[in-house]
């Protein structure tokens, strides 16, 4: 009647004597009077018999209940508080299965435990039934009924807890067909800039979601990475102390639980010192300030975006270069935006699993923004981390200034000097200016650049091509030469292939006369 290992549980009862029903129990005021962790017998007389239990706690506990089933009967058993507000309510099985209920949390006082029939035709009231109650210490427990953010369960950042996908449908729900739903309240008693890190175990036939709420109840984040019997993660979600804000967890899809694997909860509150992204940091005004030279971050969630800020002296001009690592299983993308969130420059070099360099691009004074996405928008891993690095130089004549890509920003450069730059990312062209005060024969020299064959194109100030020279093979150095009239030129600079790119070796273009 009890299924595997009750055996056991019921000779521990039984050695105190179970609690008999004493009929009429029909009513809070007829409740038969149950310690927690006594087995009570009864039986169900009629289709509509209900039998009250009243439960007296002297402490802080939780209570789990389970009910045995019997033949003819659909049994469902709720859990009352003193002033018989229904918390909690199980109908998993149909008739003849047993129904238990989890984790229920007390405090000194009284409860009461109802059990009832949902089968009209029922007609078995000659067979007993046993309603098996067990008591725990409240410590790291969860504590029903915890099933929406008026009821979280108050959690100390830093704490733990263990509970279950149980019942598997919130009946007391306005959608009776709702999902089980785990509240916490995570307190931060501290004042500062912390880092909140939360795991959450896998449950078998479970396929769990956590989501964190601010106190107004607007959904900061989303976990869903894991699928059926695994567990979630949130890594580096950032909290301003003090304050509070509240986890919700629960199954995903409708009728998912498991009574007898718990999931626990685990969460970990550490000092913010500019190592890591500061979650939430989806959005631009969210970036995470980078600092350091190297920041770490996660793709966590499914389409997120990291965000970081960095800041340049106003009235002085500055070099960007900033290097991704690679994700197992990921293809990570750059994006450098400007101080209202607009799109400068988008790197996408390589392909899965490989880093992403983004070379020479120039800030002027103000705010800039670097973010990291994964390219399909569709892979995520709590688990792993990426490391983003920045070099912020201050610029000087003879560098390459990005964006000089096309006509309308191009970059002047002196005839008789030279000019350090990348051919990067992919498709990247660099555009000079040149002024030439007299008729002179012009050489255009361009040194060879590993996996580069690259072309030179000349053009007048009306950007009529002149003339044009490309490398014979890739690594090999292209060169131009042209008597010119005086006047403005323009030099265009690219891979033959805009395939071909080279973050890491330079090119050192020369203009000059004979």
């Amino acid at each position: 009647m009890y299924g595997p290992g009750t055996s056991r549980v019921r000779r521990v009862f039984s050695a105190c004597g179970p609690v008999q029903e004493k009929e009429p129990n029909d009513s809070y005021q007829q409740a038969t009077v149950l310690k927690p962790g006594k087995l009570a017998k009864g039986t169900i007389a009629n289709p509509k018999d209900q039998d009250w239990y009243r439960i007296d706690a002297v402490s802080d506990g939780t209570i789990s209940a389970k009910l045995g089933g019997i033949k003819d009967v659909d049994f469902v058993l709720a859990f009352f508080d003193k002033d018989r507000r229904e918390l909690k309510r199980a109908d998993e099985t149909t008739v003849g299965g047993d129904e238990q209920l989890l984790d229920l949390g007390v405090s000194a006082g009284t409860y009461f435990l109802v059990v009832s029939n949902n089968n009209e035709k029922s007609a078995n009231a000659v067979q007993i039934y046993g309603l098996e109650t067990k008591l725990d210490a409240p410590a790291g427990r969860e504590r029903e009924a915890n099933d929406s953010a008026l009821t979280a369960q108050v959690l100390e950042a830093g704490g733990f807890a263990k509970g279950h996908y149980w019942p598997a449908k919130q009946l007391l729900a306005e959608d009776p067909e709702a999902s089980e739903e785990d509240w916490y309240s995570v307190a931060v008693a501290q004042s500062g800039l912390f880092l909140l890190n939360v795991d959450v175990s896998e449950v078998p036939k479970v396929d769990a979601i956590l989501e964190v709420y601010d106190t107004n109840g607007y959904k900061l984040k989303e976990l869903d990475a894991g699928g059926i019997g695994e567990g979630e993660s949130l890594r580096n979600f950032g909290v301003r102390g003090p304050g509070k804000f509240s986890l919700r967890l629960r199954s995903k899809l409708k009728s998912q639980g498991n009574p007898d694997v718990p999931y626990d909860l685990t969460t970990e509150l550490l000092p913010y010192q500019g190592l890591n992204e500061f979650e939430p940091n989806d959005q631009r005004a969210d970036a995470t300030p980078l600092e350091r030279e190297s920041i770490s971050g996660t793709i966590a969630p499914a389409g997120d975006q990291d965000w970081f800020k960095v800041s340049s002296d106003s009235g002085t001009k500055s070099l960007l270069r900033a290097e991704l690592s690679g994700l197992a299983g990921m293809d990570l993308t750059l994006s450098l935006r400007d101080g209202l969130g607009n799109e400068i420059a988008f790197v996408d070099n390589m392909g899965k699993e490989q880093p992403e360099v983004m070379t020479g691009w120039g800030l002027t004074g103000g705010d800039w923004h670097v973010v990291v996405m994964e390219k399909s928008g569709k892979k995520s891993d709590s688990r792993q981390t990426y490391a983003l690095a920045r070099k912020v130089t201050p610029w000087q004549e003879g560098l390459e200034w990005e964006p000089n890509n096309s006509s309308g920003t191009v970059q002047t450069l002196k005839v008789g000097e030279s000019v350090d730059g990348y051919f990067a990312p992919k498709g990247d062209e660099d555009w000079y200016e040149f002024n030439l005060y007299q008729k002179s024969v012009v050489v255009l020299e361009l040194p060879g650049v590993i996996n580069v064959a690259a072309a030179v194109t000349l053009f007048d100030q009306e950007y009529t091509e002149l003339a044009a020279a490309k490398s014979a093979k890739p690594g090999e150095p292209a060169a131009l030469e042209r008597e010119l009239d005086r006047g403005t030129y323009v030099v265009r600079l690219a891979p033959g292939d805009a395939a071909q790119n080279n973050v890491r070796d330079k090119y050192s273009f020369r203009v000059r006369v004979k």
